[in-house]
């Protein structure tokens, strides 16, 4: 027996399609008054295959006038459409390329996948059939313009019309673009797979489109191949084509024809997941990690990793060894912040990436409004920089004027009587120039004080000190901001200093607060309190009308190390101060493997209050039964199980910081349907029984880590459930 028998045969992969053009409609929001958050229309529709593809006529409709571009199984060319007069494009699969039905399968899939996509940042499909012979084509717009990799490569030439053409400005607006178009694929559940330069054409006018959506797929389609992955330990040391991607190398190659469908992408673009060959792997962030590639060229001018062969690629793909931009392009002088956007976006592990491509595009917004960015990991220093960028003509003017100051002392040793006069002017336009960029100091403190504002209540207590931190340093003269400062110190427990703050003994005017300061008083000599005293301390926050400080007095109590065995009987404690109606109150806690914790409080339907959980590293929470908390109390990103049956959740928008769920229990709940469940990619677990008025949303498939599913008896003959049965998913089926 050769090798080549004792080598395991490839199952063949189902033939992918698009059985639900449903999963593409836009989610329909009703008013608060009509007691309906979300309602979808799940009629079925026909699963599309070639019937009623053979009346295309392309030989009547269509004339070639030439031939555009060719790669893979596709030829594109330019034909006239008699029928609109106009011409399109025409992509057609190559005779000599097609070696089975799956080829043509495939073919139409990407044709329908991208008409699904209505967005004006990706091609629109105008026109897919079959031809006589049956073989497939669809048509599209003609795109008039060139790709971003050809305008890439005459930047890296020193191209002087090209570098007066495409500014980093007009580059970055660009990306924004290609982000924003892929943003919108993701909220369909689709992937793209093949973010590079040569994918996205910028249009003479303006237009910017992402192309070759071959590679894309559903994110549920990820799990419909069993085959053995492809990756580098398979491909030797060959080396591709300029831009040729490595399926369609795989594809061309004899001995990669049963291996179809697998995960590819172009090398030096293609994450260290898709380099390591497994769709288990692949996600959204896999296309976030392709966008950071893409910045990392359009700053540079230069592929992010590069090798002398495909094995060295991936290889350095899969090590996360990327070459620093700076020492990539010295002579481009890259911002610091945009360096640290797209180094975000690549991390090797996919959690330290943008959670998704919204995150990524939030960053570059402030980055363009001259802001910090979370990548940077901000000081104050950071802020204080951006701060004089924004304001470069009070700077420019103060430069100005210490350079006639300097100039003028250095003349005055030898002239001083003649200078007298001149240096005492000077002095004071430096005073006048001081007080307008002081001026301008206090114009940009309300900005940093409105972000704490709309930070806090988030509870995103860190970046609200941050922000508040920095108003206070641009403008000290804020009363309210101090008001401010001495209530989160009281919060930290640093009593002495919010008393001197509080009380206007630092200097600086300060807006008072009776009860504030009465609280700073009774604790000033105090350092921060043993744990038996916790409740206590919540006791004088409610006393004082300081409720609301509550949630960051724990939130810093939590994050600090403590002792369980104290701790947690002062969290049940403040729990029934809280929530005086409670009884009896269950609470249990339990320490998990993993040094965080598992806590129970099922069973209180009277507990509506959860402050004291601020901060806490819970990994697993039963909030079963219980009355209605805010749950973005839950500030950690470490929370794996969450129960929650028979609460009035509304909706699963009230969870979208918990996106690293692997267990969710919203048996019982008010929730209409799952059209936000593609926000929860990491399920395993789902309870979905026992809810009035619910609707399976088609988005369910979209779980594809999915394994066990509990639902009402009424949905056991719903398509979408018996999608997931097929696909190999335990259903539980109760009839409560």
């Amino acid at each position: 027996m050769d090798e080549a028998d004792n080598k395991p045969k490839q199952p063949n992969p189902p033939s992918r399609e698009i059985s639900n053009a449903n999963l593409f409609s836009d989610e329909i929001v009703f008013s608060d008054t009509e007691k309906i958050l979300f309602e979808e229309d799940l009629k079925e529709s026909a699963p599309p295959g070639r019937d009623g593809l053979m009346n295309g006529n392309p030989e009547q409709r269509y004339s070639a006038t030439r031939k555009l571009n060719e790669g893979g199984m596709k030829a594109i060319w330019e034909v006239d459409d008699h029928r609109t007069a106009r011409k399109v494009a025409m992509a057609l699969i190559q005779d000599s390329k097609i070696a089975s039905e799956q080829d043509i399968d495939s073919f139409l899939y990407e044709a329908r996948l991208t008409a699904n996509l209505q967005h004006p940042n990706i091609i629109p499909i105008y026109d897919i059939a079959l031809d006589e012979n049956g073989n497939p084509y669809f048509t599209m717009k003609s795109l008039k313009g060139e790709t971003l990799g050809e305008i890439l490569k005459q930047l890296r030439k020193g191209n002087a019309t090209y570098q007066t053409r495409f500014s980093r400005i007009r580059l970055l607006g660009i990306f924004l673009k290609v982000c924003n178009a892929i943003d919108y694929a993701h909220s369909k559940g689709v992937i793209h797979l093949d973010l590079k330069p040569s994918n996205v054409i910028v249009g003479d006018y303006g237009d910017v489109h992402v192309l070759d959506w071959g590679l894309s797929t559903l994110i549920t389609h990820l799990n419909e191949y069993e085959g053995e992955p492809v990756s580098w330990h398979s491909v030797d040391d060959v080396s591709l084509e300029s831009g040729q991607t490595l399926t369609r190398y795989l594809e061309s190659s004899a001995q990669s024809r049963q291996r179809r469908n697998v995960v590819g992408g172009t090398p030096g673009y293609m994450s260290p997941e898709q380099a390591q060959g497994s769709t288990s792997d692949i996600d959204f962030q896999t296309d976030v990690y392709m966008l950071g590639a893409l910045l990392y060229e359009i700053l540079t001018f230069h592929c992010p990793i590069t090798g002398d062969t495909v094995k060295d690629v991936l290889q350095k793909t899969v090590r996360g060894e990327i070459p620093d931009l700076k020492n990539r392009a010295p002579h481009l002088k890259i911002p610091v912040a945009l360096s640290a956007i797209a180094l975000k976006a690549m991390q090797t592990d996919p959690t330290d990436r943008y959670p998704t491509v919204g995150a990524l595009l939030r960053d570059l917004q402030k980055y363009q409004d001259g802001f910090a960015t979370s990548a940077e990991n901000p000081t104050f220093l950071t802020h204080t920089a951006l701060l004089v960028k924004r304001h470069k003509m009070a700077v420019g003017i103060i430069a100005a004027s210490l350079a006639v100051i300097a100039t003028v002392l250095a003349n005055s040793f030898s002239k001083i009587k003649q200078s007298e006069q001149v240096a005492v002017g000077a002095l004071a336009t430096l005073q006048e120039k001081n007080d307008y960029i002081a001026a301008t100091a206090k114009k940009v403190a309300p900005t940093y004080l409105n972000l704490m504002a709309r930070e806090e209540p988030r509870y995103a207590f860190t970046a609200a000190e941050e922000a508040l931190d920095t108003s206070l340093a641009f403008d000290p003269s804020q009363g309210l901001a101090w008001l401010q400062k001495g209530s989160i110190l009281l919060c930290q427990q640093r009593f002495s200093e919010a008393w001197t703050i509080l009380n206007g003994h630092h200097g600086h005017p300060v807006r008072k607060n009776a009860s504030a300061i009465a609280m700073a008083e009774k604790y000033k000599d105090s350092g921060p309190l043993p744990d038996p005293e916790i409740p206590q301390l919540v006791r004088d926050f409610m006393n004082h009308n300081m409720g609301g400080g509550i949630p960051r007095l724990f939130y810093h109590l939590n994050r600090a190390p403590f002792d369980p065995a104290t701790r947690f009987p002062a969290i049940e404690a403040s729990l029934k101060l809280l929530n005086p109606k409670i009884g009896n109150l269950n609470f249990s806690w339990e320490a998990t493997p993993s040094k965080g914790w598992e806590i129970d409080l099922s069973n209180n339907p009277d507990l509506d209050d959860i402050s004291p959980l601020c901060g806490l590293d819970i990994h697993s929470l039963d909030a079963g039964n219980i009355g209605v908390p805010d749950l973005k109390l839950l500030t950690e990103d470490n929370l794996k199980e969450l129960r929650l049956s028979g609460t009035a959740l509304n909706h699963l928008f009230e969870l979208d910081q918990m996106a690293g769920l692997h267990t969710l229990d919203i048996s019982g709940t008010r929730i209409r349907n799952l059209i936000n469940i593609v926000k929860y990619p990491k399920l395993t677990s789902l309870d979905i029984s026992n809810i009035e008025g619910f609707s399976i949303s088609p988005q369910l498939v979209w779980c594809r880590n999915l394994n066990l599913l509990t639902v009402s008896e009424a949905f056991k003959a719903d398509p979408t459930i018996r999608t997931l049965a097929n696909r190999g998913v335990i259903i539980i089926y109760t009839d409560k």
